[in-house]
Order: structure tokens, then sequence, then C-alpha cells
């Protein structure tokens, strides 16, 4: 079951999508753990982070609606990001302009723009408190050479996250957004397994589990940690959807 300030509930099983590591140092009892105790998870290796601007802005760019941009020197981008733990002054980046494809995410006259920069995750080396309004600053100007001129003055809204901001708003452990690093050490059957093996009766779903981060896998962890909760529990599984095209399932 599951305790709680207001009380304790029971159930045959139970599904945990937290933030793994958060998981394991907030939600569960250390004196429970073993693979994956206070000590095994400080020697983890955790994913990036990243810098996020959500906007909504007058008017539209006629510009794509996917649009990736690779630093002129990659290899120190990455080398910036995974070892160094330093912020990149010319990173990588990706803008979505969907609105371009779908009008009514905004209002008449309006659109969304998403920014997205891939950044260290929270370490001594980046002070976020600082560095927050510069590295606005720094997208913005990206966003202008990538063709995205005058965003700034074009903004109605704002939204921005930082590592931080990740971890305090969210709950995610060391603000990095796409969970344990995906390793040689940490790949496969070195994750955490969708059936908890520290805790029974417990089954794991998200990044932090079996396959992996990135929404396709996240949902397939779903699919896994279901079909073994329901075989454990004894209860026959509803046939999965048919992927044929309508046309043909019509047929």
């Amino acid at each position: 079951g599951v305790r709680t300030r207001a009380g304790v509930y029971e159930a045959d099983a139970i599904v945990l999508n937290a933030d793994f590591a958060r998981a394991m140092s907030r939600l569960l009892p250390n004196n429970k753990l073993r693979r994956w105790s206070a000590a095994r998870m400080a020697k983890k290796k955790f994913s990036c982070s990243t810098f996020m601007l959500y906007l909504g802005i007058e008017g539209r760019y006629d510009l794509p609606h996917h649009n990736i941009h690779i630093a002129a020197d990659y290899a120190r981008n990455l080398d910036e990001i995974e070892n160094r733990h330093l912020l990149s002054e010319d990173p990588s980046f990706y803008i979505q302009n969907a609105s371009v494809t779908d009008p009514t995410l905004a209002p008449a006259g309006m659109s969304t723009i998403y920014f997205l920069v891939p950044v260290t995750h929270q370490h001594p080396n980046v002070d976020w408190s600082r560095e927050r309004e510069r590295y606005r600053a720094l997208a913005l100007r990206k966003a202008a050479e990538a063709g995205f001129t005058g965003l700034e003055k074009r903004i109605r809204f704002e939204r921005l996250l930082t590592p931080d901001d990740w971890e305090k708003q969210y709950e995610i452990h060391r603000g990095a957004t796409f969970n344990l690093a995906h390793n040689l050490g940490q790949l496969l059957h070195l994750r955490p397994r969708n059936r908890f093996e520290d805790v029974d009766g417990v089954y794991l779903v998200g990044g932090g589990t079996h396959p992996g981060s990135g929404l396709p896998v996240i949902f397939e962890s779903a699919r896994i940690s279901s079909r073994l909760l329901l075989q454990d529990l004894g209860v026959s599984a509803p046939a999965l959807p048919s992927i044929m095209p309508m046309e043909e399932a019509a047929a």
C-alpha cells in the first residue's frame, strides 16, 4: 500500500511514474532498497537537462514546424554538457514553430514557439540564479540567427524553465529531464526493472525504467509494466488494438 499524511491506502499493486531517482530518495524507505539504495544512486550518471522557453507571440513566422540547429563545434558542445558541466556559448538548440501546422494552438493573430537548449543538469559550475537572464538573451539571439528575427518584441506570454525549475517545480532529480543517463552501464537490463526488484508489488513506468527516455519508449514502458502487473495479479490482458490502417481493418 501507500502511506500518506492522510492515511494508508491498501493496494494489490502500485504503479510508480515519478522521477525514478527522486522516488528512491523521497517515496521509498532506504532500508527497503538493495540495488537502488541511496549509496548506489549516488554513483549513477544522469542525463542532461534543458533550458526552455515557452512563448506565445504576436503573428506567425513562415518557417518550418521543426527547426534543429547544431553547434558549429558540436563535440565541444557535448563535452561542455556531459563532462565539463558548463553552459555553451554556441549551443545546439531546437525551435518548434507548431502554429504553422496547427493555427488553433493560439488565438487568431498569435502563435506559439517552443525553444529547447540542451544544458548540463544541476551542477556547482552553473548558478542559474545568475545565468537565467543571460542565457535567455543568448537563446533569443540564437533564435534571430535561425530566422526568428524580432522575436523578443513579439512575445505576449513567456514561461522559462532552467534545471533548477525542473528540480524544484517538477521534482526531477538534478533537473535531469531524461532521467538516468543512457550510457553502456545503464542501458537495457541495467536500468531499473519494470517489475521493480527492490520492493514487491511496485511497477515502474517512465524514462527511468526499461526501455528508456523519449515518448515512444516511455509508452512502451507503460505497456510492459501493465502486462507484467496483470500477469502477476492473474488478470487476462485485453487484446492490443489493431495497428492496421482503418481501411484495412474495415475490409
